[in-house]
């Protein structure tokens, strides 16, 4: 194995893979990334021999046929072409040989009139909300964006009827967002758009938000 397969063996026990697994899934994988390896392990977590011995099998070069994905994954876009290997790997062509940096940004409306802690609270509540929506569409960059200290910036912008659009950007992407709407029970009106949450690779994020200026 190499230095960076090295790397990424270890990133993924650390993030509490045995050592079996994580090889396994790179291997699957072809060593090309954390992303697709964890990916790869999620999907096959109820596999019976996902815990067996590795075969020589899995050493096999690629063979390099490309295919369509008909399964839109959100960060990933409809259609990506993927590599099919000897051994059934599939491995998106995307990241093949290519790492990338991910990131969520939190969009914060300036024109409400909000306290310290109020915007703190719709921060949070947009930070935990965009998780667990990646969390439950099993967004294959979750766990890197996890071990590499979670990447999170606060915009500002100037009105709160701006902060739909950026949604709508986002999923027009097919980019995770998640929008806040406040209960109402302190400080501003119920229904009252307050932060957007977006995630994904860096550079996606950064057609959207790349304008806008640090809170």
């Amino acid at each position: 194995m190499d230095s960076a397969g090295q790397f990424f063996l270890e990133q993924l026990e650390a993030m509490g893979f045995s050592h079996l697994r994580a090889s396994k899934a790179l291997h699957k994988t072809h060593n090309v990334g954390i992303e697709p390896a964890v990916t790869w392990l999620a999907e096959h977590m109820d596999d019976p021999d996902l815990d067996q011995p590795m075969t020589e099998q899995m050493g096999r070069p690629s063979s390099g046929v490309m295919a369509s994905s008909s399964n839109p994954v959100l960060g990933i876009p409809t259609g990506s072409p993927l590599v099919m290997h000897p051994d059934g790997a599939e491995t998106p062509a995307f990241v093949s040989g290519v790492g990338c940096e991910c990131k969520v940004v939190l969009v914060v409306a300036q024109d409400l009139g909000m306290s310290p802690g109020k915007l703190a609270a719709q921060c949070a509540h947009a930070a935990v909300g965009l998780y667990k929506l990646m969390a439950h569409r099993r967004v294959p960059w979750l766990a890197a964006w996890e071990a590499t200290g979670e990447k999170t910036v606060v915009l500002a912008i100037n009105s709160s009827r701006q902060l739909p659009g950026y949604v709508n950007s986002a999923e027009a992407l097919q980019l995770p967002a998640y929008i806040v709407r406040d209960a109402g029970r302190t400080e501003i009106a119920a229904g009252s758009v307050t932060v957007a949450a977006i995630g994904g690779q860096s550079e996606k994020v950064d057609q959207i938000t790349g304008r806008l200026k640090t809170f």
